[in-house]
């Protein structure tokens, strides 16, 4: 419902927040590039002779692009996978997702180096790919410390 105070293009959620109304909340280039990307992983599998797999993949990839563009009219957190960033809220929810994500995904990797260490093994690939973490990291912290 629009309001006199919020103009013709914003509206007033049932919970009394303000929604952008029922335009696009998804960001075009996430759309393409999902897009993008299911059409190169089935042009590999049709070149690989998986005709089937490659379909499947166009389908689905297609299918995650809708549900995105659909979604995110009446999803906040559709919006959020389809990279909303048009609040500062959603900022911060991607910020902190980032940065538990980060942690999981490295003490995943760490884990699984020592399980391999355990087991007689080289580490390998697991300390590649923490070295990949760690070093890529270290490079946004400075980066981002020399900005500000």
């Amino acid at each position: 419902m629009s309001t006199p105070e919020s103009g013709p293009e914003r509206s007033v959620s049932r919970s009394g927040g303000r929604t952008r109304g029922a335009g696009r909340r998804v960001s075009m280039p996430a759309v393409v590039l999902v897009v993008v990307i299911g059409v190169v992983m089935g042009v590999v599998s049709f070149v690989q002779g998986e005709i089937l797999a490659g379909v499947l993949v166009i389908l689905l990839m297609t299918g995650v692009a809708a549900f995105l563009l659909v979604g995110s009219r009446f999803s906040d957190t559709v919006a959020l996978l389809g990279d909303d960033h048009h609040e500062e809220r959603n900022v911060e929810i991607h910020r902190r997702s980032a940065l538990i994500t980060l942690n999981l995904v490295a003490a995943f990797v760490v884990g699984a180096a020592v399980v391999d260490f355990a087991r007689g093994g080289a580490g390998t690939p697991w300390v590649y790919i923490a070295a990949l973490i760690g070093g890529t990291y270290v490079v946004c912290l400075l980066v981002l410390n020399r900005r500000g």
